[in-house]
């Protein structure tokens, strides 16, 4: 054992019976011996744990010594914690990993590591400054370094944030006092737009321990900044290698509750940004290259030209404080388009206050841009990741506008046979994205609820009627597609026990599935087809 790893074991006792001295099955000083041998899948799944558990603890060391200022007297626990984040990424022995594992994770549960997200109300009100002033010197500090750190400074600062109300933060909020940084230093956009991208996300965080009535307050002071955030966004796509990161930031502001208009981001650039690029070949070889422009027909909200200068000109000059492989891949961009495009469609029907009619201009816009991607459902050479992405986009539209699909318009028409398609992938996994869809639609064509807007009885059978004969040969479709997954395999004795639950699993899924389609069609129509394909599979044995 090298002297340095053996001063880490020597002093993780220590601290950990000095400090933490609860019982806990699972400290590391009670470990001993080397562990089983596990399997490559277990290792896998223990190496991603590990990494979780390197960034909590990394996370959890910086803010404590954020708030301690870095003073000299705390270099030795300091220097401990490091030496076990290295001994956990990096020592090649199982067993002195795990241990460094166990000792993180009880060290995570001392005042030594002193967290932002649970205790933040043990400080005196004057701490605050200092404590912002010292997480903020560490974000620009670590803006080069490893992004997994940077991310979870960014999560102290908006869990800071949470607590603090816009009076007392100052500069009219974080918001506001975040594009301040941003023009004061422009080398390290990348890092607060890590920030920017974390603040929403940080209103539905309930491991922060917040007053409910903060909390809510908090989310009102983000919605009421939502303008000066996109205003940032939008600034900062004129560098292109940003746009992955300016898009996820996006993503994540759409989820909160905004007001902003639907006929107001059906033209906005970060929208028309994250449309175009889905089946643009050119921004996918620019982005390859690493060296394409984007260039956008559009007006550049009013924002501070400092920062707007900073974010032009820096094309050259950002580039080399980018997060690793930030834009090197098309299939990552394209990825963060497609959650952008998701996150619109769930805007366009969550807690809209004018109904489907005022989110039409939207929608009017994205669904002619998701039906383009229909013809990479079936294209062979796709990544499956891919087509599983495409799919999930299927899905959340068919989800989304369900009422307005039951309607029975040639549009609408449109939608369901694409969510066929995606249907008859031989991916089960695939395939049983629509499964929520049919049976939502089932439900909308067959209620009576649905149909009350069309005043006396006469009126709504006839509708119901029509809806139901539109819709008649989509459904005996569906039942023909699905059926065969209820088959039993040929090797069915010797199933592995999580393959046999994992079948019975899809034989309950597709049962629903056909009494969804039983609903609609009637039961003697449903079981002529399903008469008919097992005809199909006995003939096959003649």
């Amino acid at each position: 054992m090298s002297r340095g790893l053996h001063h880490w074991n020597s002093a993780a006792r220590t601290t950990t019976n000095r400090v933490y001295t609860q019982a806990s099955s699972t400290r590391c000083s009670d470990f001993t011996g080397a562990p089983k041998a596990l399997s490559s899948k277990n290792q896998n799944r223990k190496k991603g744990k590990e990494k979780e558990n390197h960034c909590r603890a990394v996370s959890s060391s910086l803010r404590y010594f954020a708030l301690l200022g870095g003073r000299v007297s705390d270099m030795e626990l300091q220097n401990t914690v490091k030496e076990a984040l290295n001994a956990l990424y990096h020592h090649p022995d199982d067993s002195v990993r795990m241990q460094a594992d166990r000792w993180l994770q009880d060290f995570q549960r001392t005042i030594d590591a002193w967290q932002v997200q649970r205790d933040y109300e043990e400080l005196p009100s004057e701490a605050f400054r200092p404590l912002r002033d010292s997480l903020n010197g560490l974000l620009k500090k670590l803006h080069k370094g490893p992004p997994k750190v940077r991310t979870q400074i960014s999560i102290a600062v908006a869990a800071l944030a949470v607590h603090v109300p816009v009076e007392d933060w100052g500069d009219g909020g974080i918001v506001n006092w975040l594009r301040g940084e941003m023009n004061s230093h422009p080398e390290c956009i990348p890092s607060f737009l890590e920030l920017l991208t974390v603040l929403p996300e940080e209103v539905f965080n309930y491991k922060i321990a917040a007053r409910p009535e903060r909390r809510r307050q908090f989310e009102k002071e983000l919605i009421s900044t939502v303008e000066v955030a996109l205003n940032i966004l939008t600034v900062c796509l004129s560098v292109n290698e940003l746009k992955e990161q300016v898009l996820e930031a996006f993503a994540s502001w759409l989820r909160l509750k905004h007001e902003v208009p639907a006929s107001t981001l059906a033209s906005h650039p970060l929208v028309l940004t994250a449309l175009s690029s889905l089946n643009s070949e050119l921004l996918s070889e620019a982005a390859v290259n690493g060296t394409g422009q984007m260039q956008l027909a559009v007006v550049v909200p009013s924002i501070d030209e400092a920062l707007r200068a900073a974010a032009s000109a820096s094309v050259s000059g950002l580039f080399k404080f980018l997060r690793p492989g930030l834009c090197l891949q098309s299939t990552d961009i394209q990825a963060v388009d497609m959650w952008v495009i998701s996150e619109l469609i769930h805007n366009t029907t969550a807690g809209s206050s004018g109904g489907p009619s005022s989110q039409m201009p939207l929608i009017q816009v994205l669904v002619p841009q998701v039906m383009s991607l229909k013809e990479q459902l079936r294209d062979s050479s796709k990544d499956e990741e891919d087509v599983k992405a495409i799919a999930r986009l299927f899905a959340d539209m068919g989800d989304s506008y369900v009422e307005l699909i039951a309607t029975g318009s040639d549009e609408s028409m449109q939608i369901v046979h694409a969510l066929l398609d995606v249907a008859s992938h031989p991916e089960y996994y695939i395939a049983s994205m629509t499964f929520n869809f049919w049976h939502s639609l089932q439900v909308n064509l067959t209620e009576r609820e649905s149909y009350l807007s069309y005043g006396n009885e006469a009126s709504i059978e006839a509708e119901r009627n029509r809806r139901l004969q539109v819709f008649r040969s989509s459904y005996e479709s569906l039942v023909s597609l699905v059926s065969f997954r209820v088959q039993y395999p040929q090797d069915y004795q010797d199933l592995s026990r999580e393959d046999l639950k994992d079948f019975k699993q899809t034989r309950h899924a597709v049962a629903e599935v056909l009494i969804d389609a039983t609903s609609v069609l009637g039961g003697e129509a449903t079981l002529k087809i399903l008469y008919m394909k097992l005809v199909e599979v006995g003939n096959l044995f003649l």
